[in-house]
């Protein structure tokens, strides 16, 4: 029985041709997450990368509640016959490592995210029309076959184009019907249309606006020499950028790395440059106005990610660090080469990438970072030398520990150890260092990773145990009880207890649900705490 695909013989082996099914293929596609905005900016790329100076965005409502979207720029434009390979699956590998284009991808299935329809209208310098080809869904599940229309761009798309190339060239790209934006419901009320994309802050178009100010900050700031500047308008109203590091405030750089040369397996060489801004309190700021615009926060701090200056992910730790309502004033810069985006995997929507084998080398970055955020942000009671009032724990403990059951911890290097039980051997994230100093049982120490309230880590060879001052149960229940001798031994002895046996009773297999029980032990209990109040600090000297 033959096959239905094409044999051929290469290399003396025999190969199939298995073309993608194209209607199943345009409709997966359409399926990709998008939102609006972040599909906007992706056609935004297509506009930088050629080299437009002005982008032109437009969302509105038409008659019958169909939404018209179109982005218009003047760059260099597209010649009448390279228009089919700008709707062109996964078009030719770009050229320049540096274009904000990755996989030739992009135009398309941001498109269909938000229509089933749409043209791209163009016109180069050297052309005197401007030429149309159109992607309609209807037509390539009809003859499954990518079939796209070509002709002459009707005068009203001309003159739209005209209005921003003025003479010169330029593309637009534009959907009369914008069917994928709202719910087939919602788009039978034309109010519900119409709130749905106006309303302030929640509507699709104040979303698309602050979504490309902060994509593409870097291009619409005109002091940053690093990229070419672009205007981009929404609606008539310029674009102004988004200031994440507050420099109109003050340079707040506390710490900036330049990695070596990175190479990926197809031999593209790129590097990283990481850059660590601890920003004032809000008390702090001169400018309120601009804190406000910053988004200053618990849930905005961490890596802003940036693939070729433009924004790719934000607020993020790359799951190697819990977030802490005390480093709500960290930011962190990444910037990375387009020559890397196989290194880190960059996302087809570019809304995400992975760090991989640089994971060690960011976590050094960011570990200082960490902890003096939670310095300054948890103030005088980091400070406090608070040591004495451990000092009945320690012989406490001391006198007990040859009674306890210990796993075997030995030091793999100053970050990791080797831990061996009754359960078997694993490796765990247990520091170590070697100072000749008495090796006590407990440890307040200024701050530890991820906000945990305990951890054990190896002091000379011995098993000792840090409690972090930073945490709010060690200021708010520790502190105001210095005076009571016999509720600071139980609270040591609890901490210390766990942190042995969190060792003996690791299972290889789940030693991440033992590190995240830390953690959340360490997140339920500053719950707790929340309400009650902070210790006097003129009063622990007494």
């Amino acid at each position: 029985m033959s096959s239905k695909f094409e044999e051929v013989t290469l290399d003396g082996k025999k190969y199939y041709k298995v073309p993608p099914n194209a209607s199943r293929m345009v409709r997966g596609m359409g399926r990709l997450s998008y939102d609006f905005e972040q599909a906007i900016a992706d056609l935004v790329d297509n506009s930088i990368a050629a080299n437009a100076t002005v982008v032109e965005v437009v969302i509105d409502q038409r008659i019958g509640g169909r939404i018209y979207v179109h982005v218009a720029d003047n760059g260099d434009g597209i010649t009448e016959e390279n228009l089919p390979a700008a709707i062109q699956y996964g078009a030719a590998d770009r050229q320049d490592d540096s274009s904000l284009g990755v996989y030739g991808f992009g135009l398309k299935t941001a498109c269909q995210s938000f229509t089933s329809s749409f043209s791209v209208i163009s016109k180069t310098a050297q052309s005197d029309a401007a030429n149309m080809i159109s992607f309609d869904e209807a037509v390539i599940n009809k003859h499954n076959d990518f079939l796209f229309a070509a002709e002459v761009a009707p005068k009203k798309y001309a003159s739209e184009l005209e209005g921003i190339a003025r003479g010169s060239s330029g593309t637009l790209i534009v959907t009369e019907n914008a069917d994928r934006v709202i719910t087939s419901e919602n788009a039978k009320d034309e109010n519900k249309t119409k709130s749905f994309l106006s309303a302030p802050s929640k509507g699709k178009i104040s979303k698309t606006k602050q979504h490309l100010r902060k994509t593409f900050q870097r291009f619409l700031d005109e002091t940053d020499t690093r990229v070419p500047n672009v205007k981009i308008f929404v609606n008539e109203e310029e674009i102004r950028p988004w200031d994440p590091f507050c420099k109109l405030e003050g340079n707040f750089l506390e710490s900036e790395w330049i990695s070596p040369v990175l190479r990926t397996r197809s031999g593209k060489e790129g590097r990283v440059i990481m850059k660590g801004f601890i920003l004032p309190s809000k008390v702090e700021f001169k400018d309120q106005v601009l804190y406000t615009d910053a988004e200053v926060g618990p849930n905005t701090h961490g890596v802003y990610v940036y693939r070729e200056n433009r924004l790719i992910d934000q607020a993020t730790y790359f799951g190697l660090f819990k977030k802490d309502t005390h480093m709500a004033n960290l930011r962190v810069e990444f910037s990375y080469e387009g020559s890397l985006d196989e290194l880190f995997q960059t996302a087809l929507q570019k809304g995400s990438m992975v760090l991989g084998d640089l994971e060690d080398a960011v976590r050094d970055f960011l570990s200082p970072l960490i902890r003096e955020t939670n310095l300054r942000s948890r103030g005088n009671a980091r400070k406090k030398d608070t040591s004495d009032i451990h000092d009945l724990s320690q012989k406490r403990i001391a006198a007990a520990e040859n009674r306890i059951n210990y796993a075997i911890v030995e030091a793999v290097d100053e970050k990791n150890a080797k831990v061996i039980s009754k359960y078997g051997e694993v490796v765990l994230p247990i520091q170590s260092f070697n100072d000749g100093s008495e090796a006590l049982p407990i440890n307040p120490v200024e701050s530890i990773n991820d906000g945990h309230l305990w951890q054990m880590r190896l002091q000379n060879g011995k098993q000792v145990v840090e409690i972090n001052k930073g945490h709010e149960f060690y200021s708010k229940v520790y502190l105001p009880n210095k005076g009571n001798s016999i509720a600071i031994q139980g609270l040591d002895i609890v901490l210390w207890s766990l942190a042995i046996t969190e060792a003996n009773c690791t299972i290889p297999e789940y030693k991440k649900q033992f590190r995240e029980f830390r953690f959340e032990v360490s997140r339920t209990l500053r719950e707790l705490v929340e309400s009650l109040p902070e210790p006097k600090y003129d009063e622990l000297d007494e």
